[in-house]
């Protein structure tokens, strides 16, 4: 059998590096909990007066209490437990005026990573166990330490329910948080693919429309069109293959993002030119020195916008312009067809466009007329906020 050496590309070490984060976070989410749990237990067990045959014990429940805190980031349920019964007997031998503030903390731990936000059974159950206790172990209702058992098991009541229904509300929220991520990767790959293959599959489909339904078309003429449908065939190929690797590597889009933006508009006017269309490229000073998300989005509002126009106009020219101004960019695409008669409809195309521009804070804006279509996007020449926004 051979044997198969792999290396780790970027994908591996980006990987590597998150892991390590992960690693260091939870390292100082632990000590971060032993330095709680530690100065609850300086505080509310070592402060309680107790005679010296119970400060051994005062001593080793503590210890269970700080040490089943500690473990419940990884071990909640156990960990609640153990610092649970710890501060129960430590309290009904009056080691320690703890209000279950220990054992809150695996009680948050464990809501956080319940899908549920209501209370459950064994919880309830607990406390009515606890507070059972209070009335069997405490002092009979006329005497004096009976009134402060009780506040302290209303008191602990209040901690408890607190926990509780903090670590719902953050398990929730990071649960919210993971799916707006899934369902923001999703709509990107989306508009990725969708650019990366509308564009040269709309050409292909109207140059091999022409070359089918034309009948005086002649050999030479039909194999130049042949030759141009396999071009942008490849050239789709290409980018979907930038694009999936871009999706491996550690920084995705980089190859096609370090491309002069100029060279891309050109060949996207190229395209178009194949279908018959009469293309007009204006401006274009100083694109290639815009951030590379900015220019990743003029490129896709250009490329859709001319997909757009070879797919629905039935115009003879379009018109192209970029223009960069101290603070923005402005990008024109407009042609002499029939306009939208029935109304601009968002369709994905368009969706995708409105949601490029509005990732690195612009505006889009589409109007039609009987004369033809014109869509106009300003864009800042900076993200906004100093964000990194994927192209």
């Amino acid at each position: 059998m051979a044997n198969v050496s792999e290396q780790g590309g970027p994908r591996d070490m980006l990987r590597a590096g998150s892991a390590g984060v992960s690693r260091r976070r939870a390292t100082l989410t632990a000590l971060g909990t032993l330095c709680f749990s530690a100065t609850v237990f300086v505080m509310l067990w070592l402060t309680a007066p107790v005679s010296d045959e119970l400060r051994a014990w005062q001593m080793v429940l503590g210890a269970v209490a700080v040490l089943g805190a500690v473990l419940s980031r990884w071990f909640p349920l156990g960990g609640a437990l153990a610092a649970g019964v710890a501060t129960a007997v430590g309290w009904a031998l009056g080691a320690t005026v703890d209000p279950f503030i220990l054992a809150s903390v695996g009680i948050f731990a464990v809501a956080e990573r319940r899908e549920s936000r209501r209370f459950p059974g064994w919880l309830l159950g607990a406390f009515a166990g606890i507070v059972v206790t209070a009335l069997v172990l405490g002092s009979p209702p006329d005497a004096s330490g009976f009134e402060d058992r009780m506040r302290w098991t209303l008191l602990s009541a209040i901690v408890i329910a607190a926990a509780w229904v903090l670590g719902a509300h953050t398990g929730h929220a990071r649960w919210e948080a993971a799916a707006r991520a899934r369902t923001e990767e999703r709509l990107r790959l989306v508009r990725d693919v969708h650019d990366a293959l509308s564009h040269s599959l709309g050409a292909i489909g109207v140059q091999a429309g022409v070359a089918a339904h034309v009948a005086a078309l002649r050999e030479p003429e039909l194999r130049a069109t042949l030759r141009d449908v396999e071009s942008q065939a490849r050239s789709s190929l290409r980018e979907l293959k930038s694009l999936l690797q871009g999706e491996r590597s550690a920084e995705p889009g980089s190859e096609t993002a370090s491309l002069p933006l100029t060279s891309l508009l050109r060949d996207t006017a190229r395209t178009a030119e194949r279908t018959g269309l009469e293309v007009e490229l204006n401006g274009m000073a100083g694109v290639d020195a815009l951030p590379a998300a900015i220019r990743m989005t003029v490129h896709r509002i250009v490329q859709e916008a001319v997909t757009n126009a070879v797919r629905h106009a039935e115009a003879s020219t379009l018109r192209i312009s970029a223009t960069v101004r101290d603070t923005r960019v402005e990008v024109t695409v407009s042609d002499d067809g029939i306009g939208a008669p029935a109304g601009v409809r968002a369709g994905h195309g368009l969706t995708g466009m409105r949601e490029r521009v509005a990732l690195v804070g612009g505006e889009l804006c589409v109007a039609s007329t009987p004369t033809g279509l014109t869509l106009t996007a300003r864009l800042p020449v900076r993200v906004a906020d100093g964000k990194e926004v994927r192209p």
